[in-house]
């Protein structure tokens, strides 16, 4: 893998030095926004340079001058219908100015001195903070799995994990779906999240916020199609036969005037068809209990709607209020399959969204702005299981039975109200505001309401050529345990059955309130500082003492600015996730209870035999469980090369000291051993602290993680062939938790826990643009990510605290119960191991992007009805590498270490779009 990237490395870096023989060494490229008074876009504005060169607002407002000379001195916008505006560049040679203007609509002409402010602390600039061109959004990917995905890569630049980034639109807070990229006008990723507005740090997943286009002053439309014929495509490394997925997308968009110059409107609509394939990889036993090799190739077919509209309305030449609705519907069949999981535990699932926005900008004048919002979200997630019988894990060789959610149908009402406002006075610029959030949960959770079976392995009789017991003792996994109890053998009864009971519904509500202030001061010319503080309190879990303060310095120590040095430190309050409460209040053992059984009869689980034991499951919050809080201090430094490369350098420490974990502190006290082979029976009739027979599962704010997050960087954006961006960072963590499922092996001993989280992944990309002869236009992307840690287990609960989370102890020779694996002799003859949490590392993902464009302009002489044709060709997982999902865990299988799921496999796809 490693020589395929510098290949291909190499080749990226010999086709930019190909194409960018024409560098702007001697001035500024421009970038920015039109607007009317009430922030409504104003497209197809002239925008020109005292030197005479000029460009056009597109449907976004956006316009970029690549190359404008420093002694021009001046830009000028004008507009039909609106005053001309006039702004002064003011910017070191090769730096990127970013110029926004608002156009009056009275007769009064207005001129505002803009400079490129290096010092500036606000939301772009933050640590690997992109704000993406309208040219870098065109040749994203169209799919929205692929769109969602690529952004997600580009927000884990911040360290966190790429799948916990939030995608947010038009500045609400709460996250929500993405919407469809023919109505995305730009995109910001990972804003400064020392703002006081933000209430997560970057290290905890990532920030993707969206503003979508208004409506036009003349009507603009485009009809699209992509296709990925599955004769295009590769085929899933784990299948045995062929694969060819493919998928095919549709739709149009639209905006226009509904009174000129008072009112606008956008829509847009897509449906996706995606034919895709899960492959399980497993092992189960073939009628003569003989293992035998399970690989499924199982269709999985999705079909999208995708939708939204927008309306603008410009109440007077100050006032502008906006109304979105959008709708996202996912109808998903055979989901869950795929790995050790066996087609007969999928569901069908369907998952909608639906989203109604209304927001109002005012702007009394030059210097204050006030801004609400109000939005009403629909989630609603249903799946159906393909079967309905017990669900029967043989730990670490496959999962069969029926899908232990069974017929969830969980659904989620929100309600958002926001209200900010900025005020410019003097060298002071101000932000204040309250978000108000409240989630209203009406949860249908039948979860192992069907009932679960474990096989773990473990100690069991010692069986003669003719299956009888010898009299002694030995350690068997967990499928030769499965194998005594199809054959009705000694030693195979199941580890474990679970069944709950009760009521399925779970109805709560949780309300988030934050208030925010923040202070940004321009001390001098070269020098900003900003403060700020948030509060913020939260409901189910109650949470009201959560102060989170922020300070914020940049200086420039040379005369032109091209060196600018950052510091940023603060206080952050992650809330409660909405799963912890829905848990606490499903099993709280009134509601739903749960019946834990150990070493039960596998034709009637639930009737005592001898040697069984049954044992209750409850959660419960901890007295005074609170948000988690965490510190971050964060160091950076940019600098301006000739030639428009921009260098930058971060450098972040975090610390969260009461971070969330859950432990069951009525846990068996068992004490810890090594070399024999353990019993569950005898550790399940050991005392508890509280009393017998009772897990009681209680989220805490017990866990500590701490750690560092290094990004470098390098930006090359001055070119007019070419684009280049080039990063790196470095994740370095320890935590014994950091997030509230996760659980130590012991109860009453943090030994061995304090590891790399499950989300740290350290990574590189590349990221470039490539404009060609014949107006062919070249984009690639490649992000690579190290492997996430996965935990070793032995697949059985040997310490009876209900948690299969034990890990192995390191052995010395060959035995019963040892295996020879790639990180040595392991043993299963342990009670709480000493093998450390999160020792083995799953391989690096390599994720390749690849598009080529062309665009036809179809009357080129007209530029009032401009119509265009544009043809492009898309590949993802270009090279084609195996990027795996999950690999074995279990000590005891033999796929332990090895990959035995992965990503799609590469896909092209062709596309046509028509504009006019």
């Amino acid at each position: 893998m490693r020589y395929k990237l510098a290949i291909v490395l190499a080749m990226l870096w010999s086709s930019v030095q190909a194409f960018a023989q024409q560098p702007c060494s001697t001035g500024v490229r421009i970038e920015g926004a039109i607007t009317d008074p009430s922030g409504a876009a104003i497209p197809g504005a002239q925008v020109q340079a005292a030197d005479g060169e000029s460009t056009t607002t597109d449907e976004a407002g956006h316009f970029v001058m690549p190359c404008v000379p420093v002694g021009v001195g001046t830009i000028t916008v004008q507009a039909e219908g609106f005053n001309s505006n006039t702004a002064n560049i003011a910017g070191a040679v090769g730096r990127v100015a970013h110029i926004d203007l608002q156009l009056a609509i009275t007769q009064m002409e207005t001129s505002v001195q803009v400079t490129a402010d290096p010092t500036a602390i606000d939301a772009d600039n933050g640590a690997g903070t992109r704000t993406l061109s309208e040219e870098e959004i065109r040749q994203l990917p169209d799919d929205p799995d692929d769109l969602l995905l690529q952004l997600q890569l580009l927000a884990s630049s911040g360290g966190g994990a790429s799948s916990s980034a939030t995608v947010v639109v038009d500045g609400f807070q709460n996250g929500s779906a993405l919407p469809p990229k023919s109505s995305i006008a730009s995109v910001r990723v990972n804003p400064d999240s020392f703002a006081p507005e933000y209430e997560r740090p970057s290290s905890q997943g990532g920030r993707i916020e969206i503003l979508t286009k208004p409506g036009a002053d003349s009507f603009h439309g485009a009809l699209f199609l992509t296709d990925s014929d599955g004769s295009f495509n590769a085929t899933n490394p784990f299948s045995v036969t062929a694969t060819p997925a493919g998928r095919r997308r549709y739709g149009f968009e639209l905006s226009g005037p509904i009174l000129r110059k008072k009112s606008g409107f956008s829509l847009a609509l897509e449906k996706r068809d995606i034919d895709e394939f899960n492959v399980v990889n497993a092992i189960s036993l073939a009628a003569n209990g003989n293992q035998t090799p399970i690989q499924q190739t199982v269709s999985a077919p999705q079909r999208l709607w995708i939708a939204s509209s927008r309306g603008d309305w410009q109440l007077s030449p100050k006032d502008v209020t906006t109304l979105s609705y959008s709708a996202n519907v996912n109808n998903l069949g055979n989901q869950g399959i795929g790995g050790l999981t066996l087609a007969e535990a999928g569901y069908s699932s369907l998952v909608s969204e639906y989203d109604l926005r209304w927001s109002n900008v005012l702007t009394l004048n030059s210097n204050f702005l006030h801004e609400t919002r109000i939005g009403y979200s629909w989630k609603r997630t249903q799946q159906t299981p393909l079967s309905t019988a017990p669900s029967l894990q043989v730990a670490g060789y496959f999962l069969g039975g029926g899908a232990t959610s069974q017929n969830l149908n969980d659904r989620e009402r929100d309600l958002e109200i926001d209200d900010d406002m900025m005020l410019t006075r003097g060298n002071h610029s101000f932000k204040v505001g309250v978000q108000s959030l409240g989630f209203f949960v009406h949860n249908y959770d039948p979860d192992t309401f069907n009932g679960a079976y474990v096989f773990g392995g473990g100690s069991a009789p010692t069986l003669d050529a003719s299956n009888n017991p010898t009299g002694q003792t030995t350690t068997i996994t967990a499928i030769e345990q499965y194998r005594r109890a199809l054959f009705d053998l000694a030693g195979g009864a199941p580890t474990t059955y679970q069944q709950t009971s009760g009521t399925p519904l779970v109805p709560f509500t949780q309300w988030r309130l934050a208030f925010f202030a923040e202070d940004i001061i321009k001390l001098a010319p070269r020098l900003t500082v900003a403060t700020g503080l948030r509060y913020a309190f939260q409901t189910a879990p109650s949470s009201f003492a959560n102060f989170t303060p922020r300070v914020g310095v940049s200086w420039a120590p040379d005369k032109k600015s091209t060196w600018v040095l950052h510091l940023r430190a603060g206080l952050f309050s992650s809330p409660t996730n909405l799963s912890y409460p829905t848990q606490v209040y499903r099993l709280n053992g009134s509601r739903q209870s749960q019946a834990l059984v150990y070493s039960p009869n596998f034709e009637n689980p639930l009737t005592p035999v001898a040697g069984s034991i049954q044992v209750g499951t409850k959660w419960q919050f901890q007295r005074a469980f609170q948000q988690a809080p965490s510190a971050q201090l964060q160091i950076g430094v940019d600098h301006d090369l000739p030639h428009h490369w921009h260098p930058s350098v971060w450098f972040t420490w975090a610390d969260g000291w009461a971070d969330s974990r859950s432990i069951n502190i009525n846990a068996p006290q068992v004490s810890s051993s090594n070399g024999a082979a353990p019993d569950p029976i005898t550790a399940l009739l050991a005392p508890r602290p509280i009393g017998p027979n009772q897990n009681i599962l209680e989220y805490q704010n017990s866990a500590h993680t701490r750690g560092t997050v290094f990004w470098a960087g390098i930006e090359q954006k001055g070119y007019k062939r070419f684009t280049l961006n080039l990063g790196y960072w470095g994740v370095n963590f320890k935590s014994n938790g950091g997030y509230a499922s996760a659980q130590p092996q012991s109860s009453y001993s943090n030994q061995g826990e304090s590891s790399r989280p499950d989300w740290q992944s350290s990574g590189a990309l590349a990221e470039t643009e490539l404009k060609l002869p014949g107006k062919i236009e070249v984009s690639a992307e490649f992000y690579m990510h190290t492997g996430l840690p996965y935990n070793i287990t032995t697949g059985t609960d040997a310490n009876g605290d209900g948690t299969y989370n034990d890990r192995p102890s390191y052995a010395s020779a060959p035995g019963a119960g040892v295996y020879n694996t790639p990180f040595g002799l392991l043993s299963t003859n342990t009670v709480n191991g000493n093998v450390p949490r999160n020792l083995g590392s799953m391989p690096t993902v390599l994720h390749t992007y690849a598009n080529v464009s062309r665009v036809f302009k179809l009357n080129p002489k007209d530029t009032d009805h401009v119509r265009s044709l544009t043809f492009n060709v898309r590949a993802a997982n270009v090279l084609n590498h195996t990027n795996a999902s999950a690999v074995g865990t279990v000590v005891s299988s033999p796929n332990l270490g090895q990959s035995i799921a992965a990503e799609t496999a590469r896909r092209m796809e062709l596309g046509v779009r028509f504009a006019f």
